[in-house]
């Protein structure tokens, strides 16, 4: 009977102290409340257990940073590319023709050519298993609810609660990309991702001690039924639009300039877009032969979004994080009608927020030796980098039908970190 006066009075008191995230109210009961974006804070227990201001405050930033990690990749996963296809070269002013499909997820300097049409269409589908370097499957997780009485405001006990928090993430993709040629040396696209954001998180070893005025164990440590809490939401992602323009040509290389824009079109309350427009100008560079390397680089600017919201509050939003965006790769013509494509790509985040193991919580009972320990995460900021190797083929089955495949791999852990990604495609220049 105890037990449970003492939680009634936590969730009482709860009740009338929890705020928004940041501009997101994830502790009311309208429809912001039921977006993907506040499912980890609630499953933890932060919003419904938590009434002491400065414990409640860490608490929810360190759940709420999962919302700007995902927002940050999701919205900037590598996507299929238009890619010329078949390579018409010039030696000596006579034509020779090269069945070189070109790179997957990353571009040519050459343009499609004038009043060309490309169109493509990709899927893959991303399976996180890491944040920054912690596996996704038992992130520890630990905080401190005070109880307060209603009437005379008093202190009358800490609750010390340790729990796992195990977190299923998985992103669908769908993309289609459209190229018109509106010149020979300048081409326009438009990027369209369709997809469907799964994820699944529940608590596991959960327990909590209840300590008094004093700090002395009042009773525990008792278990907490576990809770599991699926979500999924399906729809339109950020809306890209890219320009791009040979600069100079030669015989085989092509040097080339674009800009590509990111339109927050995706609900990224939940995660199907940043809430925020990204612009990425690029140099690219390209070397036309049977074996075709290529390079690309450029420069990830975003303005602020609220899934990055460092203290929390109403007017607290962020740029999300950006920084240098690096392509390099190579394509060779193995057979008359498929190429094999290779690619190093890389991604900077400055500035990001990231979780990090931190100091365990010590309870603070008095005269005893071996006070449990509860392990658990927070957060910082820093900058690191994120590389992937794509690795796939291409089919040119008839005419300027083109069949891909490729799977690509994150060699680093750091960001969200996904199993090996497979991707397909189909692809026609009219």
């Amino acid at each position: 009977m105890k037990r449970r006066t003492l939680q009634s009075m936590l969730l009482l008191a709860a009740i009338s102290s929890t705020g928004a995230l940041g501009q997101i109210n994830c502790a009311g009961t309208g429809p912001a409340s039921q977006k993907l974006v506040c499912q980890i804070p609630f499953s933890t227990g932060v919003f419904t257990n938590n009434t002491s201001a400065a414990s409640a405050q860490a608490a929810i930033l360190d759940t709420t940073a999962f919302n700007s990690a995902i927002a940050t990749q999701v919205s900037q996963l590598p996507l299929a590319t238009a890619s010329a296809g078949t390579v018409v070269l010039y030696k000596a002013g006579i034509p020779q023709t090269f069945n070189n499909l070109g790179p997957i997820l990353t571009d040519r300097a050459q343009t499609v050519g004038r009043h060309k049409f490309f169109l493509g269409f990709t899927a893959s589908q991303f399976v996180f298993t890491h944040i920054d370097g912690i596996g996704l499957g038992k992130v520890p997780f630990a905080f401190v609810a005070t109880a307060v009485d209603p009437n005379t405001q008093k202190v009358l006990s800490n609750t010390y609660t340790s729990e796992n928090l195990n977190i299923h993430f998985t992103v669908g993709q769908a993309t289609g990309v459209a190229t018109f040629g509106i010149t020979d040396r300048i081409d326009a696209s438009v990027i369209v991702p369709i997809e469907r954001i799964s994820i699944g998180d529940s608590t596991s070893n959960a327990q909590a001690w209840v300590l008094d005025a004093n700090n002395n164990l009042a009773f525990g440590p008792y278990s907490i039924a576990s809770a599991t809490t699926p979500g999924t939401a399906s729809g339109v992602g950020d809306i890209l639009f890219n320009a791009k323009g040979e600069l100079w040509r030669g015989e085989h290389a092509t040097f080339s300039a674009g800009m590509n824009l990111r339109t927050p079109t995706g609900d990224d309350r939940n995660y199907l877009g940043s809430g925020a427009f990204g612009v990425n100008p690029y140099l690219v560079y390209s070397y036309l032969w049977k074996v075709s390397p290529h390079a690309k680089i450029g420069y990830q600017w975003n303005t602020a979004t609220e899934l990055n919201n460092p203290t929390s509050t109403a007017g607290g939003n962020k740029s999300l994080p950006g920084g240098l965006q690096y392509d390099l790769g190579a394509d060779w013509a193995a057979l008359k009608r498929v190429t094999l494509a290779a690619d190093l790509l890389g991604s900077q985040y400055l500035n990001a927020i990231r979780l990090v193991d931190t100091v365990p919580i010590v309870l603070p009972i008095p005269n005893t030796t071996n006070p449990p320990v509860l392990p658990t995460i927070s957060t910082q900021t820093a900058s690191y980098s994120i590389n992937d190797l794509s690795v796939g083929a291409k089919w040119n089955p008839y005419r300027n039908l083109v069949l891909s495949a490729n799977v690509l791999f994150q060699l680093n852990n750091n960001g969200l970190r996904a199993r090996p990604t497979p991707l397909v495609g189909i692809s026609y220049k009219f």
